[in-house]
């Protein structure tokens, strides 16, 4: 790692963050409401920073915590059927008292429950999910923030925090496409958000006629995108850089 990249990567080391497994990238295996799901053991498991590990919240809480109305019955059943899905999937264990001695097995949407995430997956890897960008992503304006939220871990999700590796990721949009069975105009429509709201920052470059590539990096770390993703791109291509056809800020939708 440079001299040059210590200050943003000494400031991102100072925040504090989540870990999601990587199995969960493939929102697609839990279901078709996969994201929410996803989406919902994000905002439990930031919630269940404390000393017991566990999150006081449940259907109606959950809902308006990330800006849901709760008029609709609808939503309601979708956002139970999430919680208990991912309890049934071992990611969360849900109990009606903080004694945690029988888990719970249907929701009662007034109620609130304790929710303790279980780490499930997490030892064969996992994507780090700063509070910052969680926190960013319940702010936007948007109906599809799960979605916003399954894209943004498609991308972040292959970013290696190593000594050896620059934080820099590359997926491609076909690769969350299949990953999340969103069309991939509206992952389009969604990265381009995440750049908008400075959550990520992109950068893409026309290595040939034929070849044009994304690459992206945490909002801090917008200075140094460039240079990583030059290197990425010559190691990967065997193509010198001032040889390449051109490129920019911003989302490619090649």
């Amino acid at each position: 790692m440079t001299a040059e990249t210590i200050s943003t990567t000494k400031l991102e080391r100072e925040e504090s963050f989540i870990m999601i497994s990587k199995s969960l990238i493939e929102t697609k295996k839990l279901g078709k409401n996969g994201e929410l799901d996803v989406y919902h053991l994000a905002i439990i498991k930031s919630m269940a920073n404390n000393f017991h590990g566990v999150a006081l919240t449940g259907v109606i809480h959950l809902m308006r915590f990330i800006g849901m109305s709760t008029e609709q019955s609808s939503t309601k059943a979708r956002t139970k059927e999430s919680l208990l899905n991912l309890q049934e999937k071992g990611h969360i264990e849900i109990y009606e008292d903080l004694a945690m001695e029988s888990k719970v097995k249907d929701l009662k949407p007034a109620n609130n429950y304790f929710i303790k995430p279980t780490g499930k997956d997490e030892e064969w890897g996992f994507a780090k999910v700063f509070y910052k960008d969680i926190q960013m992503i319940v702010t936007m304006k948007s109906d599809y923030k799960p979605k916003i939220f399954a894209t943004y871990l498609n991308m972040i999700g292959n970013i290696f925090y190593n000594f050896s590796n620059n934080p820099i990721s590359y997926t491609s949009i076909d690769t969350i496409v299949k990953n999340t069975k969103i069309n991939r105009k509206s992952v389009i429509e969604y990265l381009k958000a995440l750049h908008n709201k400075e959550i990520l920052y992109f950068i893409y470059f026309e290595i040939t006629n034929s070849i044009t590539k994304n690459y992206c990096t945490r909002w801090i770390h917008k200075e140094h995108t460039a240079k990583w993703a030059v290197s990425v791109a010559e190691f990967h291509y065997k193509i010198e850089f001032k040889k390449f056809k051109g490129g920019g800020e911003g989302v490619s939708e090649e």
